[in-house]
């Protein structure tokens, strides 16, 4: 059937230690990454479907606290109003979390500068 490349003396566990020494040199170990447990490791069209969730629930939210204010008291216009702009906004503000925490949003660096080199407190 199959047979030992060229050079190889035909030993599997051998083999299998050169080929993992060579895809992790320092350890001698496959590097086994823990994929899908962190936000960090999200995709773009999961990072993409929780950005559109988190905007359009602050949103509905914030409409439907307006609306049932604004039926009780009788204002419903100017609650429904200023709920929906505080329901876009608590959104946008879930958004910007959610892309501060995945590394989409480059804030300042660790020694206080931003990214052209000045320093935020100059």
């Amino acid at each position: 059937m199959g047979h030992a490349p060229a050079g190889d003396d035909g030993n599997f566990d051998e083999r299998l230690r050169r080929a993992r020494q060579k895809l992790d040199p320092r350890s001698g170990e496959f590097a086994v990454t823990d994929e899908g447990n962190g936000d960090s490791s999200m995709s773009s069209l999961g990072l993409a479907i929780r950005v559109g969730t988190d905007l359009v629930a602050g949103l509905a939210v914030g409409v439907a606290i307006g609306y049932a204010l604004g039926h009780w008291f009788g204002y419903r216009a100017l609650f429904l109003s200023v709920f929906a702009l505080a329901g876009c906004g608590a959104g946008m503000l879930n958004v910007w979390r959610v892309l501060k925490d995945s590394d989409m949003v480059s804030g300042p660096k660790d020694d206080g500068r931003s990214q052209r080199g000045s320093r935020i407190d100059d």
